[in-house]
């Protein structure tokens, strides 16, 4: 119950897992587009299959970049909260 409350007041954002999601849809359609190409005989599929599945993973990973560092940011500052606190007890 909590994990909703923290999703519908945006302490939790649902964006990383919206992400997660598209980047394995864009896998298969990068597996998918390779095959495709496999199957009429053009001799690039192998270079979809590669730079398509190395090109996708850097994409979502500059997107997921930003949620990663706020979660450490996060972090960061209930830690140095905690320190305080204990400081001033």
């Amino acid at each position: 119950m909590q994990t909703l409350i923290d999703i519908l007041r945006f302490r939790k954002m649902i964006a990383p897992y919206l992400l997660e999601l598209l980047f394995w849809a864009g896998m298969a359609g990068t597996f998918y587009g390779a095959y495709w190409l496999y199957t009429h005989d053009n001799w690039a599929w192998w270079l979809a299959l590669v730079f398509g599945s190395v090109l996708t993973r850097l994409i979502f990973e500059f997107a997921l970049l930003a949620f990663r560092s706020y979660d450490r940011l996060v972090e960061i500052r209930n830690a140095v909260e905690s320190t305080a606190n204990l400081r001033a007890q």
